[in-house]
Parts: structure tokens; C-alpha cells; sequence
């Protein structure tokens, strides 16, 4: 691959180098049980 013609690199690290998951649990819970609603970990993932 030459870089030279290349003006934007971009890949993808979510799952791989950075935690997105527990970022994600950590800001819905307090949301979620605000408004009483009780959800597993995938069931908050999967919304």
C-alpha cells in the first residue's frame, strides 16, 4: 500500500483496544433505574 496517495487512514479498535461496554452499562444504569426499568447487561447492549 503506498501511504503517500492516501489522505485518510481510519480503523476500527471498539471491542479490540477500548472497552465501549462497560462505559455504555456504566452511564444507562443510573438512567435505567431512575425510571425502575431492570435489564440484564446484553438487553442494555442490545437497545
Amino acid at each position: 500500500m503506498n501511504f503517500k496517495k492516501c489522505r485518510v487512514l481510519s480503523f476500527d479498535c471498539y471491542g479490540t483496544l477500548i472497552d465501549w461496554e462497560s462505559g455504555i452499562l456504566a452511564a444507562l444504569r443510573p438512567v435505567l433505574s431512575t425510571h425502575t426499568i431492570d435489564l440484564s447487561n446484553d438487553q442494555i447492549l442490545e437497545l
